[in-house]
């Protein structure tokens, strides 16, 4: 199992499952290229709504 802490301040409301770990998830989302898929936006963009690029950073991994 991958874990990974990210700061909640840098999450949109777009899809938790991209902003955390990138656009590979999509090739298995069920919602991949419907109406109702959450992160249109960050496969256009390779950014979230805030501005932060997908994925979002691991603080773990920062601080050391």
């Amino acid at each position: 199992m991958k874990t990974k802490i990210i700061s909640q301040k840098m999450l949109s409301a777009e899809c938790w499952l991209v902003q955390v770990w990138g656009t590979e998830v999509c090739r298995n989302c069920e919602y991949h290229d419907t109406e109702n898929c959450g992160g249109k936006h960050i496969l256009n963009s390779g950014k979230n709504t805030l501005g932060y690029a997908i994925p979002l950073p691991d603080i773990n991994k920062e601080a050391t």
